[in-house]
């Protein structure tokens, strides 16, 4: 049965599937501080990190948020980008608002969201504010 092995390193968990890669890329000589098997690891989405420092496996709630936060504002952008050929026309002149009212509506919603899920994100996951 295949394992996966894990090492600390600088505050970062390292992984392999290979002890042998394992000290040919990253140089670790050490024991893993915890071998799991494949199908435990990816039953955790691959997700790895560090508490009290000890390496601890699946995302914490804080990073499942991040993650569905994301997941959602990647789909209003497709959202919006399925619709911009309204915006082109309208600023073509080949339609007017009042034509595309509604869905002038949701493409403002849409980017109203975006901004509000941006806003929640921690750190350097943020988006930039959607201007589309």
């Amino acid at each position: 049965m295949r394992k996966v092995y894990l090492w600390q390193q600088d505050g970062v968990v390292l992984f392999h599937t290979d002890l042998d890669a394992a000290q040919a890329i990253d140089g670790l000589t050490a024991p893993p501080e915890l071998t799991v098997e494949v199908a435990e690891w990816e039953r955790t989405g691959g997700v790895a990190r560090i508490v009290d420092d000890k390496i601890v496996l699946g995302a914490d709630e804080a990073d499942t948020l991040a993650r569905e936060c994301v997941m959602r504002i990647a789909k209003l952008k497709a959202m919006l980008a399925q619709t911009d050929y309204v915006a082109a026309k309208i600023a073509e002149g080949a339609a007017t608002v009042a034509e595309y009212a509604e869905v002038v509506a949701q493409r403002q919603g849409w980017r109203d969201e975006i901004n509000e899920l941006s806003a929640s994100l921690p750190g350097k996951a943020k988006q930039p504010k959607s201007q589309a």
